[in-house]
């Protein structure tokens, strides 16, 4: 008397081996798991091998023995691709399709030309114990590499799965029991129960396997997304005080220039006060229109600092390089002017717009203008040179002075974290303009002029009008 009915049991075993991964291709379809349709496939050719198995009272012989014993050979060799694929490796169709061929042929002459049941069973089992080896070695390197404890149970079913038919096909080859599928023994109950337990823990293992893949992918991406926050945060610091000691090592100039317009304002007030004592009939409204002018020229000044100086998150908007060259040329204009270095600009006709942070961009011209100006002392007739000029799709801002130019060793060198020149520089200042430069999809260049100097190229896509909608 048998524990349970075989055919049905091969029948469940089947539908189960169809369902599971379907069901797994339903859930996980919108993924990007690779071998993900490879494994279902082969659930639903392995699984309708199985049902074929199981109906050898109601189906023709063809169908029972051939065609379901290919099946079954053939849904192991999908899962084998699966694997593969996971593991980035080359699958194989062509010769698992010939291989495939060839299990069916020699099948084919153990079943019509030398009809031998004991050795087309063991032909069969044998084949597809070597496949199911195969699926369990796969799936356990698959577990080693990701260190993935569901690849691990993968492995542990479909080892076991194949350790017990080679059992069932040894003891038909000692004569302990009988070939065919349907054969009433423990063996072939154990190996049944084992298929069943490996649709279902198989699937799941191999549904782990995906889950943890893309937890994985999300986590390294939010990691990467966190890394460029973070460097994104930092930078702005020390962009923020690399502005401030910029405006510290300008603090006298700045102050001089503040000086001329609160002076101004202070005479235009005692002027004020003694034509009021002496009732000259002098017009209240020109004094009225200076102190106005001298007052919004001071203005401007503190609002320019301000401006430079504060922190706030980088906001891309269109930028014309014409106003950005003229803010902070009014920036450093007093200490230029009083170490007698002459600036001429040039730019093209029609006006040049990027898309920026005006503020991250003045960032990267003032920088290179106060390295540029330190680069010309000793010179008879300093002088620096501003260009603005298109290339294709492209502006070019590119600044160059009359100084002694740079050397190999510093060219190979100048945009290097902490790597400066001078005494007391930090060496961040190019770093950091470089990385503002990459930011806005653009690219900053040093090297020497060909006429002597030292040249750098800020080179920036150019924002057309059109572009805004």
């Amino acid at each position: 008397m048998t524990l349970f009915h075989l055919p049905t049991a091969y029948f469940i075993a089947g539908v189960l081996f169809m369902a599971m991964p379907s069901a797994l291709w339903l859930l996980l379809r919108q993924l990007p798991a690779r071998g993900l349709a490879l494994w279902s496939a082969g659930g639903l050719v392995f699984g309708l091998g199985l049902m074929l198995l199981g109906s050898r009272s109601v189906l023709p012989e063809w169908m029972t023995y051939g065609l379901a014993n290919g099946l079954v050979f053939s849904g192991t060799a999908l899962w084998v691709l699966a694997l593969r694929r996971k593991l980035g490796r080359p699958m194989w169709v062509l010769g698992l399709v010939l291989f495939n061929l060839v299990f069916c042929l020699v099948y084919a002459v153990f079943s019509s030309w030398w009809v031998n049941p004991t050795w087309r069973f063991l032909w069969s089992t044998s084949m597809v114990c070597g496949m199911l080896f195969w699926v369990a070695g796969l799936a356990r390197e698959l577990g080693r590499r990701r260190k993935s404890f569901s690849a691990q149970v993968v492995a542990l079913v479909y080892m076991a799965l194949g350790i017990l038919m080679s059992f069932r096909a040894i003891s038909v080859l000692l004569g302990l029991t009988q070939p065919g599928a349907l054969s009433a023994d423990v063996l072939s109950m154990l190996v049944i129960t084992m298929g069943v337990l490996t649709s279902v823990v198989g699937n799941i293992g191999f549904l782990g396997i995906v889950m943890e893949r893309v937890n994985r992918q999300s986590l390294a991406s939010a990691k990467e997304q966190a890394r460029q926050e973070e460097a994104s945060r930092l930078l702005r610091q020390i962009s923020q005080l690399e502005r401030q000691r910029s405006l510290g090592q300008m603090a006298a100039s700045l102050g001089h220039e503040l000086s001329q317009p609160l002076t101004n304002l202070h005479l235009i007030i005692d002027r004020m006060a003694i034509a009021q004592e002496s009732q000259v009939g002098r017009s209240l409204a020109d004094d009225l229109q200076a102190l106005q002018r001298n007052t919004q020229k001071a203005t401007d000044i503190l609002h320019r600092i301000r401006t430079f100086i504060r922190t706030q998150d980088i906001q891309f908007e269109p930028v014309e390089l014409g106003q950005v060259i003229a803010d902070v040329n009014n920036l450093i204009h007093d200490g230029s002017f009083n170490e007698s270095v002459h600036i001429q600009v040039t730019l093209p006709t029609e006006k040049a717009w990027v898309l920026g942070d005006a503020v991250q961009l003045s960032q990267i011209l003032l920088n290179v203008l106060r390295n540029a100006i330190e680069a010309t002392h000793g010179q008879p007739d300093r002088r620096i040179h501003i260009t603005v000029r298109r290339e294709k799709t492209s502006l070019v801002l590119e600044v160059v002075d009359n100084g002694p130019g740079m050397t190999p060793d510093v060219l190979a060198q100048v945009a290097t974290p902490f790597f400066s020149t001078k005494p007391d520089g930090l060496g961040v200042g190019l770093s950091i303009a470089q990385s503002i430069a990459k930011q806005h999809r653009g690219r900053l260049h040093m090297d020497n002029d060909p006429d002597g100097g030292a040249r750098v190229c800020l080179q920036l896509p150019e924002w057309l009008p059109h572009q805004a909608g």
